[in-house]
């Protein structure tokens, strides 16, 4: 039995340094980031999957925030999509002349304005980069593998676009803009 104790004694020491060391550099679990804004309008197209996963994405970060679908509701600020770009160019060759690796890059390009257009966020750029070997007597599996990286970099983009959009400088723009009654609620 108190080989037992002991041995719990251990995993439980180990896990609590564990713990302290993680909070000491600032490490903390992703969870719930509160948006700024009651409704926000996502000009993001609903039936694309970087929209739908966005969508997602804001509802599990901040599920009091009502996302708005169309431009005549009333809604206090807006997303807007202004690009995504999906690349593929190749970065090496075998010495038969023929590609032996590509790099994708995904740009994604986006702004948050209140509704009288005035910006909250100004024009942000993101950027994913991946490479990928490649295969010419394999052309379908590497079709479906450049799909995946461009999901995964996708992923990738939209937990990115969510720490940005609920960092505290979003909230005080956001609160600046209604302390000079600037961020009025467009109505139909």
């Amino acid at each position: 039995m108190p080989i037992h104790h002991s041995r719990f004694s251990q995993w439980r020491w180990l896990a609590l340094s564990l713990v302290v060391v993680l909070s000491a550099c600032g490490f903390k679990l992703q969870g719930r980031a509160p948006l700024p804004f009651d409704t926000l309008y996502v000009s993001v197209p609903q039936n694309s999957q970087f929209g739908a996963d966005l969508r997602r994405a804001i509802r599990a970060s901040s599920p009091d925030t009502k996302i708005i679908e169309e431009p005549t509701d009333t809604y206090q600020a807006q997303l807007q999509q202004i690009s995504e770009t999906r690349t593929s160019r190749e970065i090496s060759l075998n010495a038969q002349g023929r590609v032996e690796e590509y790099e994708l890059t995904l740009v994604y390009v986006f702004r948050i304005v209140d509704a009288n257009g005035e910006n909250i966020l100004p024009p942000t750029t993101l950027v994913a980069v991946r490479d990928m070997p490649f295969d010419d007597r394999v052309v379908q599996a590497k079709e479906g593998e450049q799909a995946t990286l461009f999901k995964q970099m996708q992923k990738s983009l939209i937990a990115r676009v969510m720490r940005r959009i609920s960092a505290p400088d979003v909230a005080q723009r956001y609160q600046n803009l209604i302390k000079s009654n600037q961020a009025v609620p467009k109505s139909s």
